[in-house]
Formats: C-alpha cells, structure tokens, sequence
C-alpha cells in the first residue's frame, strides 16, 4: 500500500500561492506574447508603424540628376564597359515608396524593375550576397553561416568578380560588414575597403573609385536598412529612415557615373540581399524572400519586369553585361532586358 500523505493548512496555503503565481505568470506569458503578436503584424501593414499609427515622413531629399546619355554605343558582344552592382541589405521593395528615396523611385520608373525578384531560401545576409555575386545557390558556394568566421574560408564557388578579373578587368569590393571578406577570394579583387559601418564613408570611397576606373565590375554594400530592421523592427519609421539614409548614399555613385563622358557604357544594378519582418529575417516568408531588383544604363529596356528574377541572376548579368562566356555551373541566368533595349536610342532623360 502506499503510505498516505497528509498535507498542514499552511502547506496547503502556500501550494496555492504557488499555483496562483504560476498561473499569473503563465497568464502574463500569454498577454506578451498576444502584444507582440500584435505588434509584428502592425509590422506587415505597409502604411502603419509598429504602434499603428499611420506612416507620415518629410520629404525633402531632392534626386541626383540624371542626364540623358549620349548616343548608344551598341556593341553586341559587350553591351557595357562597368558594372555597378549595388546591395541595399535588408531592402524590402514595398518600403522604397514609403520612404524618402527618391533616387530609388526614379531609377525604378526610368530603369527595369522587377517586380518578381526573390532572394535564395536561406534568406540571411552572407549566404544570399553569396549567391549574388556566385550565381548559385548555397549548398553549391558553402556559405552557409552568417557571420565573420576565418575558418569557414572563401566561397566554394568563384565569383563574377573572379571571372571578371580573370579576364583582365578591374574589379573592387567597397563594403560595410566585414564578413564580406569570405567572398574576396583571393586573386578576385584588385581593392577591397571596409571604410566604415556607415554609409556615407562606403559611398565617398567608391564613387572615388568609379570617377577613374576603366573597364570592370564594382560591388558595392550599404548596411543602413538591415541595420534599422534588426534594431527598431522593419517598416518602422526608423526603417525607413534608414532607406533615405542609404537613397542620399546611392546619389553620390550616381554622381560619379553621371560625371563620366562614357555614362553610357555602364550598367548599374540595385538590388537586396533579403527582405524582413518583426526584427529578424531569414524565413521562407514573402517579405523576407521578396527583394528589389533594379537595372539601369543606356541598353535597359525600362519599364515594370514581370518575369522571374533571382538574386543568382545579379552575378550571371554582370557578366553578360560585360561580354564575358558564362560559366555552365551557374544557376543564374541573365536579365536580358537589362542588356538589349528593344528599340534603339538612349536611355530616358527623367
């Protein structure tokens, strides 16, 4: 038989204290989690901030200039002489029209834009920039960790700057984070800088890089919006900020290549790693999959781009761009409306 246990009131008092505080801190459990559920989906809502209070922001950054170009130089086996490949990390492409970045929206209305560009599945900063400038996906570049490790190494897989040197042209990295150092492989990049975390300082140095370079491709990396995201949530006021922030940091490489005679000869690409939702990303979700995919340069055939866009095409373009073979390995293929305008004649004024 089992011995019977008899319990005192006072021990019976304090069990049910127990048991009330226990269901008072489940009950609080619960209530923060209904009040952060709340606050995500008030995140998903393009025209609301994370407290639901509606999205209102000065406007009052004004556009670079863009110039019309001089008459196309058409040459089929190079449609261009640079490739400008620039990553906004964390650019969610519905957040361009609520934010104060108007030369996103005008390189959007005057350029190609697709409108169905989607990151790899594993949406995370290195992995996706990875597959970027590779053209594969990431069990094939084996970059599968998201942070600074040495001991990881290069990618697997070369990258168009690896080709596009190999070829004897010039080829730079001017980025923000240095776990970009995993995809400078080494003999790849004639310059690698890390001016800063900041954009601005990342933008001043290479819009003085492309005022004088030759022929080539140059990446370049702003961390505002991803930043912002992690810190204050995505599509909060914050966030967007961060979006203008990076807008003023794209205006100066657009006024180094506005400022170049041969304006015409390059092709730049705007682009995102991943999208984002709450503070994190990294899910099979839309919004952190969806990603901007922008191209412009005298041979884009502007307007909306309906087709599937891949961040793997970014690097399969550039090459393409620059009329160099594809290697057979790649998974991307090339956005060729960034490459043949469907009639002749220069890009539109604005």
């Amino acid at each position: 038989m089992r011995p019977t246990v008899v319990f005192s009131g006072a021990t019976l008092g304090a069990l049910s204290l127990l048991t009330v505080a226990a269901h008072a801190q489940s009950a609080r459990r619960a209530s923060d989690r209904l009040r952060r559920r709340a606050r995500y989906e008030r995140t998903l809502d393009a025209t609301t901030d994370r407290r639901g209070a509606p999205l209102s922001l000065p406007r009052a950054a004004q556009p670079v200039p863009l110039s019309e170009a001089p008459a196309t130089r058409t040459n089929a086996a190079r449609p261009y002489d640079h490739v400008v490949l620039l990553s906004i990390d964390g650019l969610r492409p519905d957040a361009i029209a609520l934010s104060d970045a108007p030369n996103l929206e005008r390189l959007s209305q005057r350029g190609l834009s697709a409108t169905e560009a989607r990151t790899i599945t594993l949406s995370y900063t290195l992995p996706s920039h990875a597959s970027m400038l590779a053209g594969v996906d990431a069990p094939t570049h084996g970059l599968v960790h998201n942070d600074f490790t040495p001991r990881h190494g290069f990618s697997r897989a070369p990258t168009a700057l690896y080709f596009a040197h190999d070829a004897g042209l010039a080829t730079a990295m001017f980025v923000s984070k240095p776990k970009f150092r995993h995809l400078a492989i080494p003999g790849s990049v004639d310059v690698f800088e890390r001016p800063s975390y900041q954009c601005p300082a990342v933008a001043r140095r290479a819009a003085s890089y492309i005022a004088n370079v030759g022929a080539g491709l140059t990446f370049v990396h702003l961390s505002e919006p991803d930043s912002a995201g992690h810190d204050r949530g995505w599509m909060t006021v914050a966030y967007l900020r961060a979006i203008a922030a990076a807008d003023v940091c794209l205006g100066a490489l657009l006024t180094a290549i506005e400022a170049r005679r041969d304006r015409d000869r390059f092709l730049l690409i705007v682009t995102s790693d991943h999208g984002g939702h709450g503070r994190t990303h990294g899910s099979t979700r839309e919004v952190d999959r969806r990603i901007p995919w922008i191209a412009w340069g005298s041979a884009v055939r502007p307007g909306p781009h309906t087709e599937p866009v891949s961040v793997m095409d970014s690097a399969a373009t550039a090459l393409a761009a620059l009329g160099l073979p594809l290697p057979p390995e790649l998974e991307g293929r090339p956005v060729r409306a960034a490459l043949s305008r469907a009639t002749s004649g220069a890009r539109a004024a604005p």
